[in-house]
């Protein structure tokens, strides 16, 4: 009898199985939804639209490289509420053409749905352009030695440390589709490579660092490695 009963709680745990693949996206745990990755999504997308932040979905689902995750993987979202979508969530292709009105801080809101924030509060002492016959690829804002630096969206850290030249002590966060942000001369780094930060999260400590004649955030925001106007990304 022993050997049969296994047998039946076997075969019920096997069509439970069955069921929730029939499912797909619809499909739930007790721990959560479970949605089934759609080619172009990433967990930024997913974070945003359930409410759940990245470290978690990440943590959840034992992912160690964002990069690796594929179509058709299915991902539990711990604690969220929402149903799986009906339509995916990944972002507006590469060649969708920029809104007429708004400029690129509106391109950024309709490709992946970034919005971002001034990483540090103050007036400039430098702008993006040509700056005594060399391009400045950034922003330069003053401020108190150690005062926060905080993200200027969600994202994952791709560098953390020197090695970069002029730019001594330097955060790279790297954001969904095709932007990153640079946060130059910190005093003191707050998180390191491979760490996913939320957007407003202190992530560094302003320094001079590098080639800084004195204490301030350097910051850069760039699409497809190209860097552009942080201005024309800030609120």
């Amino acid at each position: 009898m022993g050997s049969l009963e296994s047998g039946r709680r076997f075969g019920a745990w096997a069509a439970r199985v069955a069921l929730l693949v029939a499912l797909g996206a619809c499909a739930s745990t007790p721990d959560g939804p479970v949605h089934v990755l759609r080619p172009g999504e990433n967990l930024y997308r997913l974070s945003r639209y359930y409410g759940v932040s990245v470290e978690s979905i990440r943590k959840a689902n034992d992912i160690r490289d964002v990069t690796e995750i594929r179509a058709g993987e299915r991902l539990v979202i711990p604690g969220a509420s929402k149903a799986p979508p009906g339509a995916t969530l990944a972002y507006i292709p590469e060649s969708a053409p920029a809104p007429p009105r708004g400029g690129l801080r509106a391109l950024a809101r309709l490709e992946n749905s970034l919005d971002f924030r001034w990483p540090v509060a103050g007036k400039l002492s430098s702008q993006f352009g040509r700056r005594r016959g060399r391009n400045h690829d950034g922003i330069d804002i003053p401020a108190k030695p150690g005062t926060p630096v905080r993200a200027a969206e969600a994202g994952r850290v791709i560098h953390s440390g020197r090695g970069l030249g002029d730019y001594g002590n330097v955060v790279i966060v790297k954001h969904a589709g095709r932007y990153s942000t640079v946060y130059a001369h910190n005093r003191r780094n707050r998180v390191a490579k491979g760490d996913f930060v939320e957007k407003g999260q202190v992530i560094a400590e302003v320094g001079k660092t590098g080639n800084a004649s004195g204490p301030h955030l350097h910051f850069e925001v760039r699409r497809d490695r190209h860097p552009e106007d942080p201005l024309l990304y800030l609120p």
